[in-house]
């Protein structure tokens, strides 16, 4: 952190105290020997909004987040010598913000857009549109994407750089807009699942995260001259560079910097191990085709911008939303619960629980009294429950008998019988409306997840309904039993998207992509004619006709900070009747604060052991 900096935190700090702070200062010059001094500040977070990314300037002087508002994403810009900070008019929708070198401006992506945003632009400009709330939008459509990102950069010469969407490698793009092309190419034949969460170093140089199948993401050296790259250290989420040579990442909820040789060859043996800075970080491996993801930036003077995890971990309580987005709490108790499920008379919940190390359990929640039960006590881990069309059975997954693989339990007695089908990793998706056929998705080695179904009474007898080199899965039946809808990444470039086609099986008929910009965790309408899916922080409504083709453009319903399924396996949510309602899982605990730190280097690296 520069002299200038500290200085301003100094003085600020003592107007504000740890609440409120400051990393932006005007010029003071300073003894280049004299080492930054250690500071900590936090920035808090209004009540009112769910505090989502964040992302610092590289001269540290601001920092933006995104925030849930009144069920909608937007994005925030806090000048760090000044108190305030402002809403930024046309950014709804907006994730993953990322600042121009300049620190003039702010990309971010929004609603299947590439957009950026000017910072000191004049708000009475005439050329800026005036917002419904009266504010000016300053904000500039870069380009079209056709699924989620996973980061992006802006560099020195006017380029954007960002991950995805799918298999897409990175890719870059004028700022000012134009058509993306292909940076780097993901090696699917070597388990490459994606290339994200980008950050340049300079001209030559840049970092990104490779993700990987059944393995944790990894920091990955591009050399933009040559195409060469080199791995690095195991990150969850993306990494920054901090000068003169040093990488920052979180890992496992622990902030670590490790310093950078660029010229190092790749069959280089040994690398600098890394030093732990601070823990308290949130961070995951999941999520993002297996990149995960961090809650973290950093400046280019080593500034560090963080969320901390919540205190209450993953504990979550099950909640019914409005179409609004307001939340009411279902029952009491949080606990780290899975994949609700509405029964089909609206009465009940069942629900999977975490209550071990691997391992889980079923429970039961009665709506009319109030009170719930454990249905599952057995040793195994438990999970996925689904109701049978007449209520009186739950099909689930469980690895009580070794490998996981499908049971039914009686709700009324709690017997559970044998495994329905044989065949392992194996999780129940969906019942027919007739209750005589079950899809469920399989986990396979060589190209993870296939769809099947099984005709219930037909023994071992179940068959692919579609089984591709694609990651399929999350079948669902319609409420007129024609279609199946699913998640699938059959179109590499665009990611995750939800299909429709006929339930009657392969060969007889087409699919019908009805998510244009992403999406998971298809639901269906109760009542017919439409489905609910999830991208991002968003829920949706599509209306589906009677060829099962979209009917209308998506509606987007509300943002919410709700438990999403990070790998879109299974519906992470249910529907009621009539579709005014949602049943959700709400995290018990969330973050209030963003944590800012400077001058750790002298602490983490000094200077005799450098």
């Amino acid at each position: 952190m520069s002299r200038r900096t500290v200085l301003a935190l100094v003085a600020l700090g003592g107007l504000a105290g740890a609440a409120m702070g400051g990393f932006g200062a005007s010029r003071w010059p300073a003894p280049a020997a004299e080492p930054a001094r250690r500071q900590a500040l936090s920035v808090a977070i209004p009540p009112d909004r769910v505090l989502l990314d964040v992302a610092v300037s590289p001269d540290a002087r601001r920092i933006a987040y995104t925030a849930i508002a009144e069920g909608r994403t937007r994005l925030f810009i806090r000048r760090l010598d000044r108190f305030e900070t402002e809403a930024a008019p046309g950014t709804e929708g907006a994730r993953q913000p990322f600042f121009a070198p300049d620190g003039a401006s702010v990309g971010f992506f929004a609603d299947g857009w590439l957009r950026t945003l000017s910072l000191d632009g004049d708000a009475a400009d005439e050329r800026a549109e005036e917002t419904r709330d009266g504010g000016r939008d300053r904000t500039n459509t870069v380009c079209r994407l056709a699924g989620e990102a996973a980061g992006g950069v802006w560099d020195a010469a006017g380029r954007i750089i960002f991950g995805g969407p799918g298999y897409s490698g990175l890719r870059q793009v004028p700022a000012a807009g134009g058509e993306p092309v292909a940076l780097t190419v993901v090696d699917v034949e070597n388990g490459e699942t994606a290339h994200g969460w980008p950050q340049v170093i300079d001209e030559q140089w840049m970092l990104f995260t490779t993700g990987r199948h059944g393995r944790d993401p990894r920091l990955t050296l591009l050399n933009r001259r040559t195409g060469d790259t080199r791995p690095l250290h195991l990150a969850d989420g993306g990494g920054w560079f901090v000068e003169p040579s040093t990488v920052v990442f979180v890992r496992r909820g622990e902030i670590f910097a490790a310093r950078l040789d660029l010229e190092a060859g790749r069959e280089r043996r040994g690398m600098p191990s890394p030093r732990p800075v601070l823990r308290g970080a949130a961070a995951s491996a999941a999520g993002y085709r297996g990149l995960g993801r961090a809650r973290f930036a950093a400046a280019r003077d080593g500034t560090l911008v963080f969320v901390p995890p919540p205190a209450t971990g993953g504990d979550n309580r099950v909640v019914w939303v409005d179409r609004t987005g307001r939340s009411e709490a279902l029952d009491d108790p949080a606990a780290q619960h899975q994949t609700p499920r509405l029964s089909p008379d609206g009465r009940q919940v069942a629900v999977s629980t975490v209550t071990g190390i691997l391992r889980r359990d079923l429970w039961l929640l009665d709506l009319a009294r109030g009170d719930r039960r454990q249905l599952t006590a057995q040793a195994g881990d438990n999970h996925s429950p689904l109701w049978s069309p007449d209520g009186t059975t739950l099909t689930f997954a469980s690895s009580r008998t070794g490998l996981q693989r499908m049971f039914r339990l009686r709700v009324r007695n709690l017997d559970v019988r044998d495994a329905l089908i044989g065949g392992d990793q194996r999780t129940p998706g969906s019942w027919s409306p007739d209750g005589r056929r079950l899809a469920f998705h399989e986990l396979r080695p060589d190209r993870l997840r296939d769809i099947w179904t099984w005709r219930d009474g037909a023994a071992d007898e179940a068959t692919p309904w579609l089984a591709t080199d694609a990651n399929e899965r999350a079948p669902a039946f319609s409420t007129n039993g024609r279609w199946i809808a699913y998640v699938s990444d059959a179109e590499a470039h665009d990611g995750d998207q939800v299909y429709v086609r006929p339930a009657a099986g392969p060969g007889t008929g087409a699919a019908v992509r009805v998510t244009p910009a992403g999406g998971a965790e298809p639901v269906w309408n109760r009542q017919g004619g439409s489905l609910f899916y999830r991208r991002g922080r968003g829920l949706y409504q599509v209306a589906i006709d009677a060829d099962g083709r979209p009917a209308s453009e998506p509606e987007h319903l509300f943002d919410s900070a709700h438990v999403s399924d990070p790998l879109g396996n299974l519906p992470a949510y249910d529907v009621a009747p009539g579709g005014e309602r949602f049943l959700m899982l709400e995290l018990a605990g969330r973050a209030g604060v963003v944590h800012l730190l400077g001058g750790w280097q002298t602490t983490v690296f000094p200077p005799d052991t450098d």
